[in-house]
């Protein structure tokens, strides 16, 4: 994960979560920063782990990026490589983001969870990314998003204390 410095922000940041537990079966390293050298370093251990791997895939959420010139030329080269599959919840709204930034995905390798593993039975417009998660990954999760309060998600900012109210919401 990388994050552009906010609009008037002075501050650089980088915050690094190595091993998160995926319900046992996978890590994710998890890296949140405002440097663009962190980003080179942070693609090149990403390749490194993936080289050997038959399928490449590659979790996107863009949340805002605020302009920021130069941007990492190694970030551009990754995201237009026809080895990786990009994956994200509505990922045309990501797209769009990371457009307006001057990045771009490849458009030939991408998937949309809220398209392609949609409940037929849903009767929704759109499976929402609690909706997935449930039937994806673990019943637990169907009430998520009741469970997250406004607090909470103001909390999140701060890994540390994003942690420890997952693991009191878990409970």
């Amino acid at each position: 994960m990388v994050d552009a410095p906010l609009y008037k922000q002075r501050h650089t940041y980088t915050r690094e979560l190595p091993d998160v537990d995926l319900h046992g079966n996978h890590k994710l390293h998890v890296v949140c920063t405002s440097k663009g050298e962190d980003v080179d370093k942070m693609l090149s251990t990403f390749r490194r782990k993936l080289d050997g791997m038959p399928v490449k895939l590659v979790g996107v959420d863009v949340e805002y990026r605020h302009y920021v010139k130069p941007h990492p030329m190694e970030l551009d080269k990754f995201l237009m490589n026809d080895e990786y599959t990009f994956v994200g919840f509505a990922i045309e709204g990501d797209k769009n983001k990371m457009k307006v930034s001057g990045f771009e995905i490849n458009s030939d390798n991408y998937i949309d969870i809220q398209v392609e593993w949609r409940d037929p039975y849903n009767k929704k417009k759109f499976d929402s990314l609690a909706d997935v998660a449930d039937r994806m990954i673990d019943i637990h999760y169907h009430d998520m998003k009741k469970k997250l309060t406004a607090r909470r998600t103001i909390l999140c900012g701060d890994f540390s204390r994003c942690q420890k109210s997952l693991s009191s919401m878990q409970q």
